[in-house]
């Protein structure tokens, strides 16, 4: 009878650290952040899809769109009830071009300028090809930084924008943004991502 309780303890301190060894196991989420960005802002090929909200003042529009990116060039497809019918803005080399089925083609050296002259209202592209991602643009420096305790971002302030981060969802072993709310002034853009593609995700981010 005096071996029993001996037993027991072994048992139990046995089950406590086979616990313990299971919740210390990585998950996706906790796999990261920092690192998981390195490996971001080296992926040169990818797509998201998903719906947008622009709000201005009493003014709201929405659409769905299609973001494909290869290298520095680009092609987002916006369509649906956007008020404008199908719109394309392209960057190849250094050019942008913005085709809409109302306004025809337009070219400019900047898609946010190009935006603003054709559609009346612009967002921030060349930023927004970072932030989709959950990582800071590559500059200016950004003015401040959020992130959990994982090291996944949550509120970025840059370039007078004010990012929020409130879902992420595991595709493929990234952790992915897919609810992105960016303010500045009085617009207001609300994102919602359904649908990425990306590359493998690296071995040292299992």
């Amino acid at each position: 009878m005096t071996h029993l309780p001996r037993a027991l303890l072994l048992g139990g301190l046995f089950l406590a650290a086979l616990l313990s060894g299971c919740q210390s196991t990585p998950t996706k989420k906790t796999s990261g952040g920092l690192l998981q960005e390195s490996h971001l802002y080296r992926a040169e090929n990818w797509q998201a899809e998903g719906k947008i909200s622009i709000q201005m003042a009493s003014d709201r529009k929405s659409a769905s769109f299609k973001w494909t990116q290869n290298k520095d060039n680009y092609e987002i497809h916006l369509f649906g009830p956007f008020g404008q019918g199908a719109t394309w803005l392209r960057r190849t080399g250094r050019e942008v071009t913005l085709e809409n089925v109302k306004t025809g083609q337009h070219k400019a050296a900047s898609a946010e300028a190009l935006m603003q002259e054709v559609l009346g209202w612009q967002v921030p592209v060349t930023n927004l090809q970072f932030w989709l991602r959950g990582m800071p643009a590559k500059k200016p420096r950004p003015q401040k930084l959020e992130r959990d305790p994982a090291g996944f971002l949550t509120h970025l302030h840059q370039e007078g924008w004010q990012v929020d981060y409130s879902r992420h969802q595991d595709f493929n072993g990234w952790w992915l943004p897919t609810r992105i709310l960016a303010e500045r002034d009085d617009l207001r853009l609300t994102i919602v991502i359904k649908n990425w593609q990306l590359p493998d995700v690296p071995a040292n981010l299992h």
